[in-house]
């Protein structure tokens, strides 16, 4: 056998051997353009995380309104455990998320969540995907019991909410204070947060770094 055919030969087997290696061990040859689209998509989140540190350690001024406690969006006069059953099943039939938060007007911590969520860069993304709820807590017992109904507690602090999966299931609560600092946080941050509740079913600090 002449000694071109013996290396094209050998060039054959080698590339059938390498083959059936890849396919015993369960791994895959990945395209040139599948290594670009996932590098693409890891520059996106690298880019995406850094612009997130950047705003978490950068000096923020707050710019809140000041506060009219008799206007707001948590109504003394609503029937909050009916309200919620209405929002349950709407959001159900229509096939949206739930975000049911408890808090007060007097609260800035709250007032300002409730203006980063009707932010256009947050409102765009949650108008066809969430339904919000927004349950008084700002006396003394008042629909305190609506709460521990629904799992939440109140005792860490407000705003506090809970979320529902389109298909009613519970996604979680933010029990743990994740939103206790809201009057700090951005746009873009309540943005990523309610992204991750709908994403991943993850209920994550807004300002958390992962």
């Amino acid at each position: 056998m002449k000694t071109s055919v013996k290396i094209a030969v050998g060039a054959v087997l080698g590339v059938a051997i390498y083959h059936a290696v890849l396919t015993i061990s369960g791994r895959h040859i990945v395209s040139h353009a599948q290594l670009e689209l996932q590098a693409e998509r890891i520059a996106e989140l690298e880019a995406e995380n850094q612009e997130l540190t950047d705003e978490l350690f950068s000096p923020q001024e707050l710019s809140l309104p000041p506060l009219d406690t008799t206007q707001g969006p948590y109504s003394s006069v609503a029937d909050a455990s009916d309200d919620i059953v209405v929002a349950r099943a709407d959001a159900k039939d229509r096939g949206h998320f739930l975000m049911v938060t408890f808090g007060a007007n007097w609260c800035y911590d709250c007032r300002n969540l409730h203006r980063m969520l009707e932010t256009d860069e947050v409102s765009e993304y949650t108008d066809d995907l969430f339904d919000f709820v927004f349950v008084d807590v700002g006396k003394m017992n008042q629909n305190r019991q609506v709460a521990e109904r629904l799992g939440v507690d109140l005792n860490r602090g407000i705003p506090v909410a809970v979320f529902y999966a389109p298909d009613g299931r519970l996604i979680g609560t933010t029990n743990d204070g994740q939103l206790e600092s809201a009057r700090y946080y951005s746009s873009k941050q309540i943005l990523k947060f309610v992204r991750d509740v709908a994403e991943r079913s993850r209920i994550a600090a807004p300002d958390a770094i992962y």
